[in-house]
């Protein structure tokens, strides 16, 4: 008898857990009502998730609308069927943008939505992808919102936007027939239609309108600080994180129509019907190449400083008070540069007298005053003295001086990711992006990417501080505050505190150092190009 019940127990169990399942996948694929028509999306059957793919933010940016700002979608018939993801923007395929899209073009402007699979009202966050504005997808593998919105109660968007020149040229001409006088920040123009078509029709999916988290790494962290500052963002997001974001690599109005002067010159295109011609080109024109300029750290194309859309550079911005004063996270990794000298040999064998060699070609006038703020018995190797003063200078200044901007106008937390336990720990270290994976709950033994970057005993460690990370951005989503029970306390900073939290096998928070400080104060106090042998900026920005 006890067999039979404990038989009859185990089949009411796996009844009820099968009918639970066949409610959710009922749940999942029930469409869903929108001011722009009925989406319908399916179960994920790894993490219960619902999902909707590909639904178009805007119209397709082709043909007369190429190089303006994006329009909103025209309504459709019938139910749209979100089961496939868009094309990816027009792009050259790399694997250094973080994965491989189905299929890439010009038609590219659409969004991914990830929710519990339960009713509800759930706060939302926005992806915003890197890739030096030039590559990346909302729909890569590693930006799979099915973990984090399934774990965390959140719904999770992400987006695609204009890459490029196709996403950034800015001519005078465009200028002009711009209604608000903006031109060079299409990309960032589709960021902010993304988040509109989340205020006008999240609700349908769940999500808080008024609750929305924008988060971004790298160029998509870049892009959140310009979404700070911009005018046309103001009210789209009540939150926001920005990961490994160099927020000072903007281009100013003289240089982004140089650049964009000589792209046009290049495929054809001057004279009375320039902006004609350059719509009537074949896409593939818009992807040749235009160098990448050694002072503006790699990054060939990046928002544009018009005074309309984007006024000024986020950090002057940010330092006047002028920008949406609403909780942020600012996070970089402790190695950011590292996975672009792995193809480098013999670094690990440089000597200090090699090092400071090289800072002094780089610095010139200002070497001395830069390499007595380093102490080698704080580095592994004299090359690392190297990679901390590049980090510094692109990514960890930027974010110490927007955080101190903010200090005492809205809640700012700060960490450094030094996880760096892959399967070359040391020629790797925490590089860039190597983040990412840990906040989509991508360290899983199923997960591709955590396969390719470790072995199975320490990206199974690794799950945990995945978990631990899930746990502050849920928090942070919710509340503004990334604290809460069970998770170590993240102090805020502040000028008079200034603290970070560091994700590593064991997760710590300190203050920073005085010599940091005195760091972070000294490139804060240069631009980029005065960093570089003591050449004076020609940003427009930079000289009001």
């Amino acid at each position: 008898m006890r067999r039979l019940g404990w038989n009859c127990g185990l089949a009411l169990m796996v009844l009820v857990i099968t009918c639970a399942a066949a409610r959710a996948e009922d749940f999942c694929s029930e469409p869903v009502k929108t001011g722009q028509g009925l989406f319908k999306g399916f179960k994920d059957a790894e993490f219960g998730a619902c999902v909707y793919r590909g639904m178009p933010f805007a119209k397709a940016p082709v043909g007369a609308l190429r190089l303006k700002r994006p329009e909103p979608p025209a309504p459709h018939p019938g139910v749209f069927e979100a089961t496939k993801f868009g094309p990816a923007c027009l792009q050259e395929e790399d694997f250094l943008n973080g994965g491989k899209a189905e299929s890439y073009g010009e038609d590219c402007l659409y969004l991914n939505v990830f929710r519990p699979a339960a009713t509800g009202k759930f706060p939302v966050m926005v992806w915003i992808y890197g890739g030096g504005f030039v590559g990346g997808s909302g729909s890569f593998d590693i930006y799979d919102g099915s973990n984090l919105a399934g774990r965390e109660g959140l719904v999770v968007v992400t987006i695609n936007y204009r890459l490029a020149a196709l996403g950034f040229m800015a001519l005078p001409e465009l200028k002009s027939e711009d209604p608000k006088g903006a031109t060079g920040n299409y990309g960032i123009q589709d960021q902010a239609r993304a988040l509109e078509w989340v205020r006008d029709n999240i609700s349908a999916f769940g999500g808080d309108p008024e609750d929305v988290t924008v988060f971004g790494q790298s160029a998509g962290g870049m892009s959140v600080c310009a979404l700070l500052v911009s005018p046309e963002a103001r009210g789209l997001f009540q939150r926001a994180m920005v990961m490994s974001g160099p927020c000072r690599l903007m281009t100013s109005l003289e240089d982004g129509y140089k650049k964009s002067q000589k792209l046009a010159s290049d495929i054809g295109c001057q004279g009375a019907d320039l902006l004609g011609c350059l719509r009537s080109k074949p896409m593939g024109s818009f992807l040749k190449k235009t160098g990448n300029d050694l002072f503006s750290g790699g990054v060939a194309w990046s928002p544009t400083i018009d005074g309309a859309f984007l006024p000024d550079t986020p950090v002057k911005m940010i330092q006047a008070g002028n920008y949406q004063q609403v909780p942020v996270i600012f996070g970089t990794t402790r190695d950011e540069l590292r996975i672009y000298t792995m193809t480098l040999s013999g670094l690990g064998l440089w000597s200090r007298g090699a090092v400071n060699s090289l800072i002094k070609l780089l610095t010139g006038p200002n070497s001395g005053q830069i390499l007595s703020m380093y102490d080698y018995q704080d580095y592994r190797r004299p090359i690392d003295v190297a990679f901390a003063f590049g980090n510094q200078m692109v990514f960890e200044t930027p974010a110490f001086m927007m955080a101190s901007a903010m200090s005492g106008k809205n809640p700012v937390y700060l960490y450094r990711f030094d996880w760096d336990q892959t399967r070359f720990p040391h020629k790797m270290g925490a590089f860039h992006a190597i983040d990412v994976p840990f906040v989509f709950g991508a360290m899983h033994p199923d997960a591709e990417i955590a396969k390719l970057l470790a072995s199975k005993k320490t990206y199974q460690k690794s799950e945990y501080l995945s978990f631990i990370m899930m746990d502050y951005l849920g928090n942070f989503a919710r509340s503004g505050n990334p604290n809460g029970k069970g998770i170590p306390s993240w102090p805020a900073f502040t000028n008079r505190d200034p603290q970070r939290l560091y994700f590593n096998t064991e997760i710590s928070s300190r203050p920073f150092t005085e010599k940091e400080i005195q760091r972070y104060h000294w490139f804060a106090e240069r631009s980029m190009q005065e960093v570089f042998i003591g050449k004076p900026s020609n940003s427009i920005a930079e000289k009001k």
